[in-house]
C-alpha cells in the first residue's frame, strides 16, 4: 500500500478472538499446573533457557546491510543444474559391493545391500535438498535483481516485497504479534509492531539444582514486568536492525504497540503505543547490540516510553509523531451450517 494508504501488513496482528483464545489456553495450562506432579527433567530448564534467550535477547544479531547498488551490476543467476552427486556416488557403492569372506560366513550380504540401498536414499533426498536450496537462493537473488533499482529510490512497492523476502519472519512470528511498515512522508520508514503482552510471557523459570534436576520457580509480579521490559526493548532494537539491514535508508522510527487495559474500563483490552524508536544507520554501524543490554541501549537511543515497576507499561503519547495506526484484522465468522 502507498504512504497515504497506511502501513502494510508483514506479519498479520493477532485478532481479539485470537488473542482472548490463546489468554484461555494459558489459563487452562496454569491451573492444570498448579495441581499436577512437575517433571524434573533437565531438558526442561534448557528450554526455558533457550526461551528467556529468544524474548529478552532477540537484539543480539551483527548488523550487515544489503548493497543494492554491488546486487544490481551483477544482475541475475541461473541455478546450477541438477546433479545428483551424491547418489551417483552412493549407487557406484551399492553396484560395486562385492561380500568379503567374512559377510559370506555371517550371511550379511543381504544386510549389506539393504544399508547401502538406504544411503542411496538418502543421498538422493540429500540432492534434492541441495538443488531446492541452491534454486532458492537463486530466485531470491534474482527478485533482489529486479528490485534493486527502485528500493535504491525508495519506493514503497519494492520495500515491501524485500522485507517480506529478508526478513526472518518465522523467527519473528515467535516474538512478536504483528508487524507492519509505513511511509508517511518521503524518506521516511515507520515500523510498526506488536509485542507480547505480559500474560504472554512466562510466569515461572526452571532452572537446575546441584543433582542435575529442573527447579520450577514462581517469577514474580515485578520481575515478570521486568522481563517484558527487556524484552519489548530487544524486540524494538531486533526489528529496526532487521529493516535497516535491508531498507538503504538513513533513518527509521519503530514503533511498539502492547495490549493493554483500554481506556473504557469495563475489563477491555486494546493496543496502545507503549515504545517509540528512532533509529540511524550511523548508529548502528557504531555499536554492537550483541554486546549490549537492551533497555540501557533503547534509553540511550532516545527511545520514548512510559514504564514503572509497579504497574508495567503505560501508553505513551504520539499525537505529535503524526502516525497511522496499523488496521485491526478482520473479524472472522464462522461459515454458515
Amino acid at each position: 500500500m502507498d504512504a497515504q494508504g497506511g502501513p502494510t501488513t508483514i506479519i498479520a496482528t493477532m485478532s481479539r478472538v485470537d488473542r482472548a483464545t490463546k489468554k484461555a489456553l494459558r489459563e487452562r495450562e496454569r491451573k492444570e499446573r498448579s495441581t499436577a506432579r512437575r517433571s524434573s527433567a533437565p531438558e526442561l530448564a534448557a528450554r526455558y533457557a533457550v526461551l528467556f534467550e529468544q524474548l529478552t535477547r532477540a537484539h543480539c544479531q551483527k548488523y550487515e546491510r544489503r548493497d543494492w547498488a554491488k546486487i544490481g551490476e551483477v544482475g541475475p543467476v541461473e541455478p546450477s543444474v541438477r546433479a545428483h552427486a551424491l547418489e551417483k556416488k552412493a549407487r557406484r557403492a551399492l553396484a560395486n559391493y562385492r561380500p568379503g569372506v567374512i559377510d559370506g560366513l555371517l550371511g550379511l550380504q543381504a544386510d549389506r545391500r539393504r544399508a547401502l540401498t538406504a544411503r542411496v536414499l538418502e543421498a538422493a533426498k540429500k540432492d534434492a535438498e541441495l538443488y531446492a536450496r541452491a534454486k532458492r537462493n537463486a530466485d531470491l537473488h534474482n527478485l533482489d535483481v529486479g528490485l534493486a533499482a527502485a528500493i535504491t529510490a525508495l519506493e514503497f512497492p519494492a520495500i515491501e516485497a524485500a522485507l517480506k523476502a529478508h526478513l526472518p519472519l518465522p523467527e519473528l512470528q515467535l516474538i512478536l504479534e504483528g508487524l507492519a511498515v509505513d511511509m508517511p512522508g518521503p524518506g521516511r520508514l515507520v515500523v510498526h509492531i506488536d509485542v507480547l503482552e505480559l500474560d504472554a510471557l512466562p510466569d515461572e523459570s526452571i532452572g537446575l539444582d546441584d543433582a542435575g534436576r529442573s527447579v520450577h520457580a514462581m517469577i514474580s509480579p515485578g520481575a515478570r514486568r521486568e522481563m517484558q521490559l527487556t524484552h519489548v526493548c530487544s524486540v524494538a532494537l531486533r526489528v529496526g536492525q532487521e529493516v535497516m539491514s535491508v531498507v538503504p535508508i538513513d533513518r527509521i522510527e519503530v514503533l511498539a504497540r502492547c495490549c493493554l487495559p483500554s481506556p473504557k474500563g469495563r475489563g477491555e483490552t486494546e493496543q496502545q503505543p507503549i515504545v517509540h524508536l528512532r533509529l540511524t544507520h550511523q548508529q548502528l554501524t557504531s555499536m554492537d547490540l550483541r554486546r549490549m543490554e537492551p533497555v540501557s541501549t533503547l534509553t540511550a537511543l532516545g527511545g520514548r516510553l512510559d514504564w514503572d515497576v509497579g504497574r508495567g507499561f503505560a501508553p505513551i503519547a504520539i499525537d505529535d509523531l503524526k502516525l497511522t495506526a496499523p488496521a485491526p484484522p478482520p473479524l472472522r465468522l464462522a461459515a454458515p451450517a
